[in-house]
């Protein structure tokens, strides 16, 4: 199925500045106000909290700007979970429990999951929780179903969703999605699909696709291997085949290894509002600094970092 991205494109947030690298506005700057998020780190990585206007200026060209607001922001992620145990996943449902285990064991506590499942329509195994131990419970009943087929793009449309009507929203939604290359039977309309992506994008969510590729697709891979690259794209997120078994477990391990680091950083972040200059330049370059030796800065339009941050 294919995916328009003329408005799309207009709506993606977009990393804006690692360090003290600097960037060029795209668009020339009208407002006389604009905020950026950042996320501090200290050199060994780790977030740095306490932090005052006084320790991060934001700059325009070189220039100092005023900092109108500077407040901590901690929005956690919350993480959904979907789990391929259709007729095409049939053979790894047990690595994809264990690889769903390790994840868990790699989040810290206060993470809130849930789990689903994609065999015939996407059904809750847990709702979202804090609680490991009936997250734990749950998973024994990732159970496979046969002659069944998947339905990958109505659970992604359905997550879309859930996340738009919150509109007390006050989290980073992830979202998970363990399957294989078996018949995706999803129901839904390219409209659909369409707003969904949309709504991926204004909701700052961020999508990880883990596929395993079993030869057995017929062909099928290729459009869900499209659509999990597509959303790795779009959503600064992350797309990986997986053709033996047993790497299920260990991908999904590192992957609860980046989204722990990913929630410790937009859960203690600052959010700027700052001044432009009086006479600005139409594409600006905008930075962030600090006097503050060995801190490490990463801005963004929305506080969405990803969990898999670009390379110093």
């Amino acid at each position: 199925m294919p995916i328009s991205f003329r408005r799309l494109q207009q709506a993606r947030t977009a990393l804006l500045i690692v360090a003290l690298c600097f960037v060029g506005a795209p668009q020339p700057v009208q407002a006389q106000e604009h905020v950026l998020h950042v996320a501090v780190a200290d050199s060994q990585g780790n977030p740095v909290a306490g932090l005052t206007e006084d320790d991060i200026v934001v700059q325009w060209d070189g220039e100092n700007l005023q900092t109108i607001e500077f407040e901590p922001v901690d929005w956690p992620v919350r993480l959904t979970v979907f789990v391929d145990n259709s007729e095409g996943a049939l053979g790894v449902v047990p690595q994809m429990r264990d690889g769903v285990q390790a994840l868990l064991r790699q989040l810290p506590a206060e993470i809130e999951v849930a789990i689903l499942t994609l065999a015939r329509q996407p059904r809750w195994i847990t709702r979202y929780t804090s609680d490991r131990a009936e997250l734990e419970r749950g998973i024994p009943l990732i159970t496979p179903d046969s002659g069944t087929g998947a339905r990958f793009m109505d659970a992604l449309i359905e997550e879309a969703n859930r996340i738009d009507d919150d509109d007390e929203r006050q989290y980073y939604p992830v979202v998970v999605m363990v399957s294989a290359d078996g018949a995706d039977n999803s129901s839904s309309q390219q409209g659909r699909v369409d707003r969904m992506v949309e709504r991926m994008v204004e909701n700052s969510v961020e999508v990880h696709t883990l596929l395993f590729v079993s030869g057995q697709g017929l062909g099928v891979a290729a459009q869900q291997a499209n659509f999990g690259n597509a959303l790795m794209q779009i959503t600064r997120g992350s797309f990986e085949r997986i053709a033996v078994g047993t790497a299920i477990i260990e991908k999904l391990a590192e992957l609860g290894r980046d989204i722990a680091r990913k929630h410790r950083f937009v859960s203690n972040q600052y959010r700027i509002t700052y001044r432009q200059p009086r006479n600005p330049s139409l594409q600006p370059a905008i930075g962030v600094a600090t006097e503050r030796p060995g801190l490490q800065m990463l801005a963004t339009l929305d506080g969405n970092v990803p969990a898999r941050m670009p390379q110093q």
